[in-house]
């Protein structure tokens, strides 16, 4: 949680940014965070994630909202198209919820474009070193799976 709430305070920051700039991409970016929501609510019932319906360890706070709406898809009808369907929604909204706000910070300052891409690199860096080995999804899950491969390697 303790990563979790610098990036919640860095997505109103930016949706705040944006309200100022243009309220089109502002809902752009909302909806991103919807579409994240949803989709990895399936993503995780078909997972039979352990964390259903409690707090999840989850990379950007996606999962906060996540883990409780999985609760509605629990008798959902599990298929590998759909998973596929919500996997791949869920990532492409992911990258666009860290790649939309690029382009209006560069418009507004190359320097606060460098800091934002540096918070999320650390970031990156610190959930895939700190809470991805602990996740008892690392085994299904892409960033637990790349977080166990890398610290096998730096460790060994």
């Amino acid at each position: 949680m303790f990563l979790t709430v610098p990036m919640i305070g860095m997505y109103v920051v930016i949706g705040l940014f944006l309200w100022g700039n243009t309220k089109v991409f502002l809902a752009i970016y909302c909806a991103l965070f919807i579409i994240v929501a949803i989709s990895q609510s399936y993503v995780c019932v078909y997972w039979n994630c352990p964390y259903i319906g409690r707090l999840a360890p989850c990379v950007g706070g996606f999962c906060l909202p996540s883990s409780q709406i999985a609760r509605l898809f629990r008798n959902a009808k599990r298929s590998e198209r759909r998973y596929n369907i919500a996997v791949s929604l869920a990532f492409a909204s992911f990258l666009g919820i860290f790649i939309l706000p690029i382009y209006f910070l560069y418009q507004w300052s190359i320097f606060y474009m460098l800091i934002y891409l540096g918070v999320v690199f650390a970031y990156a860096i610190s959930f895939l070193w700190l809470i991805c080995p602990v996740c008892q999804t690392r085994h299904v899950c892409p960033g637990g799976q790349i977080s166990t491969k890398l610290r096998d390697l730096i460790t060994r």
